[in-house]
């Protein structure tokens, strides 16, 4: 699945905007790999914010028995876009074949996957696959149930590697932890393991709400200028886009 065709994530347009965070504990803090997957979800005509707790609450009973599920979270269209998103974190490609084939073989989960796309109907013939590098930029106040994001997706510029993105990466945490404004955040980047997408990777800022994202975007406008000559050079990327977001699963806080 290709997430761009799907109108997931863009990264780095004009303007590189991000709400910073001065709560950064190390600005080289190692950077944490896992195997994330996103599944294309629309709203049925039950949904609700009612119907979508009880949906949640039944998931997480259904995959419970998925012990290296490390965390799970949804994305609802606040720009325009057609679908949302449902967000799956692993310890591995591995582990994730794994919990797919026993979900799939579940007879219990698929009666009520079947039963409940009315709430949300989400295709699991259409999941992505993404190599998923965390910051490393640690908010322990920020409040994950419920967030604002912001995605962009880019292409690298003629020469330029994975490595020279994890270069970038460093330097923005700095950058963070010299300018941030103080509101809570990080941000992520994905690799997509689909050889057909167009895109190179996704970058996903988490801002606490959208006045955080706000005051992001004017610090970057007014402190930002050099770190964008720095990324301008390895990459270049389309418009922004928003989403309402919210946490299902968190194993990484238990």
């Amino acid at each position: 699945m290709n997430i761009i065709q799907k109108s997931l994530l863009s990264i780095f347009s004009i303007i590189f905007i991000v709400s910073c965070s001065n709560s950064m504990d190390d600005a080289d803090a190692q950077q944490t790999v896992y195997f994330n997957q996103f599944i294309p979800c629309v709203a049925g005509p039950d949904y609700s914010e009612e119907t979508m707790k009880n949906f949640v609450a039944e998931w997480n009973e259904l995959v419970a028995v998925y012990d290296e599920m490390v965390w799970a979270g949804g994305y609802a269209p606040a720009s325009g876009q057609q679908n949302g998103w449902w967000e799956l974190q692993w310890t591995s490609k591995d582990a994730a074949d794994a919990a797919w084939e026993s979900w799939l073989s579940n007879a219990e989960a698929q009666e009520w996957d079947q039963s409940s796309r009315n709430v949300l109907d989400c295709d699991n013939t259409k999941v992505g696959d993404f190599v998923f590098h965390s910051s490393g930029i640690t908010s322990p106040d920020f409040d994950w149930t419920s967030f604002t994001t912001e995605s962009f997706a880019c292409r690298f510029t003629d020469g330029t590697t994975e490595e020279d993105l994890m270069a970038d990466m460093a330097l923005f945490n700095q950058w963070v932890a010299d300018n941030g404004t103080g509101d809570p955040f990080t941000y992520g980047v994905y690799i997509p393991k689909d050889s057909s997408d167009p895109y190179d990777f996704y970058w996903l800022n988490w801002h606490q709400n959208i006045k955080a994202l706000e005051a992001g975007n004017m610090n970057w406008i007014e402190s930002g200028a050099d770190m964008q000559a720095a990324f301008d050079k390895h990459s270049s990327c389309d418009d922004s886009q928003l989403w309402n977001s919210a946490e299902f699963k968190n194993e990484l806080n238990s």
